[in-house]
């Protein structure tokens, strides 16, 4: 089957699901808020499931081979744990949400794995997909559900950043997440209700609250973190990456959701005039449009409250520009945009960066495998590789701590030289 009957295949969503199914989305990140409050203000029911825990993990494990992806055994645990587990759950009523992508990643044959896995159980649920071919599109609900799921994530983007500043400083543990959480339902809420006007309604107010917060003055070394999207977002999966980070005394930036959104656009116009088909073409540089206008809308609410640096993240094409001399675009998936990024991170003055990928995963491998080149060619700035799977590592604080060291003392060569 070629990417493009891929593309269409799962690229539809019956407007009328809603009224006969309840969409479950699996918990990927907190970006899967802005998700089911952009299906529900299209009339879907959606929710999305808990965070994932070690019982998913053991349903995840029991029902793989081995040689899966971490992901993949998390959110198929997932589904399996809501299945075996909730005593209201009917097969026949219900839809699990599982996007899905083309290239050299194993991504793209989670939903048809996950399917097989449901009949064998007997449990035949309908799997819907939107795919990266197709921009993630979603042909069956238009442009409203696509522009108000797309502000939902970049707010949700910089909702994370506005924690990931304020929570290594304040005075009392948990002030920070206390907000952020609430910000959170708020957003999901306003934007169900009132589509793009509640979203940016929901936005209001949120930067006082952050900053109205105590916090104590403090210079932590800034790590980027970068590496396959859904490690790098999941707590689980990445063994509560973030808070670790901070424990240790380090600030964290991880790469936002938004740019894999903005490569999907980049692909989808290089396809189109590659293969001539200018209408495509048209379609992905109008989609840049829209989503350019809409982060602006979004980004005015956080701009009293950020610095520059956090506020406007560079265009893929300078991304793609920076990976090129080790990973050229012709690869195409997360690696290009992952060198790029950490690249980035450098230039703005990170003081390290760490790399996350599940355990053999091949776009991960070859991030991987120029990193030290990467780090040579920048300073040789403290760079860390971890690798995670399904057996939850536990030495991840070792080798964290010599890390953080060294981006202090990076931080502080850096910083009495300037």
């Amino acid at each position: 089957m070629s990417e493009q009957e891929l593309a269409e295949l799962h690229s539809g969503i019956d407007r009328n699901l809603g009224k006969k199914k309840k969409i479950y989305v699996p918990y990927m990140s907190d970006h899967g808020h802005a998700l089911v409050g952009a299906f529900r203000n299209q009339g879907l029911t959606a929710t999305m499931l808990p965070k994932p825990d070690s019982d998913c993990l053991e349903y995840g494990r029991r029902h793989s081979e081995g040689g899966e992806c971490l992901p993949f055994v998390v959110t198929t645990g997932q589904l399996i744990k809501l299945i075996q587990e909730d005593p209201e759950f009917k097969p026949d009523k219900s839809a699990f949400f599982m996007p899905t992508s083309s290239g050299p990643c194993r991504f793209g044959q989670y939903h048809t794995a996950q399917k097989l896995i449901l009949e064998h159980l007997d449990k035949p649920v309908e799997i819907i997909s939107l795919n990266a071919y197709n921009s993630y599109t979603a042909e069956g609900l238009g442009l409203d559900f696509r522009n108000l799921a797309w502000q939902g994530i970049v707010a949700v983007d910089f909702l994370q950043k506005i924690l990931w500043e304020t929570r290594p400083y304040e005075r009392e543990t948990g002030a920070a997440d206390s907000v952020y959480e609430e910000s959170l339902e708020v957003i999901k809420s306003g934007m169900a209700e009132d589509g793009t006007s509640g979203l940016i309604e929901a936005l209001k107010g949120i930067g006082e609250k952050f900053e109205s917060i105590e916090t104590e003055p403090g210079d932590r070394p800034l790590i980027g973190v970068v590496g396959e999207i859904y490690v790098r977002a999941n707590e689980l999966c990445n063994c509560n990456l973030v808070r670790l980070i901070e424990d240790l005394g380090g600030e964290v930036r991880i790469a936002p959701m938004a740019e894999w959104l903005y490569y999907t656009n980049r692909k989808k116009k290089q396809d189109g005039f590659r293969n001539r088909d200018f209408f495509k073409y048209l379609k992905g540089w109008a989609k840049d449009l829209v989503q350019h206008y809409g982060e602006r809308k979004v980004k005015s609410n956080f701009s009293d409250y950020l610095d520059e640096s956090d506020l406007s993240e560079p265009p893929v094409g300078e991304l793609v520009d920076n990976s090129h001399p080790y990973i050229p675009e012709d690869y195409r998936g997360e690696p290009v945009l992952e060198i790029g990024k950490a690249i980035d991170y450098a230039k703005r003055g990170a003081d390290g960066i760490i790399t996350v990928t599940p355990f053999s995963c091949m776009p991960g491998s070859m991030i991987i495998s120029v990193s030290d080149l990467v780090k040579k060619d920048h300073q040789n700035i403290p760079w860390l590789n971890l690798t995670f799977d399904a057996q939850q590592s536990t030495n991840i604080k070792t080798r964290l701590e010599p890390f953080i060291f060294q981006a202090k003392k990076f931080k502080e060569k850096h910083s009495s030289s300037s």
